[in-house]
């Protein structure tokens, strides 16, 4: 019988959280407790509605506490981490793990906890978040350039990466990383948010007939996710065609200046903010209300490689799921058989496909049943589970982990 293997994970977010943002988090910890040692770390959080945990799996939240929902607070509490890290190893070094999961993506946080612990250490690789947010700002290059050299440094020396697209692993083995310390592994959407049902009476009460043409997006409001954009590209959609409308679900950073863009222009009427969700399932109500789901992503490095949670969950929902040309999205998405691909940052092709979409409805049924069959195929949250699990096996043991 093989050792038991000690894995812990450090997260911002509390338990409650990591389960409301990835379905495959609780599963992939039963798969793990099954046969090793499990501590999760993290910030302190809601409690109520904690799904059962194996008992073999501690749990430890420190005294900082994050609300999620609160944009400014996740800034400043994500900042706050760095400071905790004496701390936040101390509890480490007292579990002694064989490997480190740091489930988010903390610029240089993987490091620092290696050298701090001398143990392995696996984080998640895909979003570029601060190029999201301050990529499009002025005077902003010289910074992110400084944190692109960090990231470099950091895929060098860790010893695990978690991609969710093949191009992002692509990246970091380009950047020194090696095969054996990449896992490429999907995002699962939750089946119990993330499913077909008629939502018409949502519909309705957003203000829109069936006949209407509703475009949905959801996710993190960044402002360099390009969703002014599509406010704009879909406001001279409805200047032509009174039967457009836009749903922008979620919160972050560009939220209030993404509502003013949206006020000044005709679609303003008919754009609605359903504002930060109290759950996924009600996420998944607003994708099925609508009739395309946009993933929405400017043509940047930092997009490029990702695949975007909503394009996933969109097809969940088997609805029509449109995003621009990129490489993650592209490993996704064939192009008329499970959803549409615009180029991206390009108005007019978008328009354009927007445009043959509205005039060819019944080509979307087959579309979003492709769609709907991939997820159930290829996305599965037991899948994910096990892949999750044992990827970190592989991290805590593979004979080439880097010091």
């Amino acid at each position: 019988m093989a050792p038991r293997i000690k894995v812990a994970i450090v997260s911002r977010y509390c338990l409650k959280e990591q389960q409301a943002l990835a379905a495959e988090f609780g599963p992939m910890l039963e798969v793990l407790a099954q046969e090793n040692d499990v501590l999760h770390l993290s910030l302190s959080g809601r409690r109520e509605g904690v799904l059962s945990v194996p008992d073999k799996v501690i749990i430890k939240e420190l005294a900082l506490s994050i609300d999620r929902k609160r944009p400014s607070d996740i800034a400043i509490k994500s900042l706050l981490m760095y400071f905790w890290l004496p701390r936040i190893a101390c509890v480490l070094n007292q579990f002694k793990p064989d490997v480190i999961f740091l489930s988010e993506i903390l610029p240089l946080m993987g490091i620092l906890l290696k050298w701090l612990t001398r143990a392995r250490v696996a984080t998640a690789y895909g979003d570029w978040h601060l190029h999201n947010i301050f990529g499009r700002r002025k005077g902003s290059k010289a910074f992110l350039r400084m944190m692109e050299s960090a990231d470099r440094f950091e895929v060098r020396r860790l010893d695990g990466f978690f991609c969710r697209a093949e191009a992002a692993g692509s990246r970091v083995q380009s950047w020194g990383a090696p095969p054996a310390a990449v896992r490429v592994v999907r995002d699962a959407p939750d089946p119990q948010s993330f499913f077909p049902r008629d939502e018409t009476s949502l519909r309705a009460q957003c203000g829109f007939t069936p006949d209407d043409i509703i475009l949905v997006y959801h996710g993190v409001m960044h402002p360099g996710k390009g969703i002014d954009l599509l406010i704009r590209w879909t406001s001279e959609l409805y200047e032509e065609d009174p039967r457009y409308g836009l749903v922008l679900v979620g919160g972050g950073p560009a939220q209030s200046t993404l509502r003013a863009l949206a006020s000044s222009l005709p679609i303003g009427p008919r754009t609605v903010f359903p504002g930060w969700l109290p759950t996924v399932r009600e996420v998944g109500a607003y994708c099925c209300a609508g009739d395309i789901n946009v993933a929405m992503r400017t043509a940047a490095e930092a997009n490029d490689r990702v695949v975007p949670g909503a394009l996933l969950h969109s097809m969940a929902c088997r609805k029509v799921t449109i995003a621009p040309r990129l490489s993650g999205t592209s490993e996704i998405i064939r192009h008329g058989e499970n959803g549409f691909l615009f180029t991206a940052d390009s108005g007019d092709d978008f328009k354009t496909l927007v445009k043959w979409l509205a005039n060819n409805r019944p080509r979307w049924d087959a579309v979003a049943d492709n769609a709907y069959s991939d997820i159930e195929t290829n996305f599965s949250v037991r899948a994910a589970a096990h892949s999750y699990a044992d990827a970190l096996t592989h991290f805590a043991t593979y004979p080439a982990a880097r010091k």
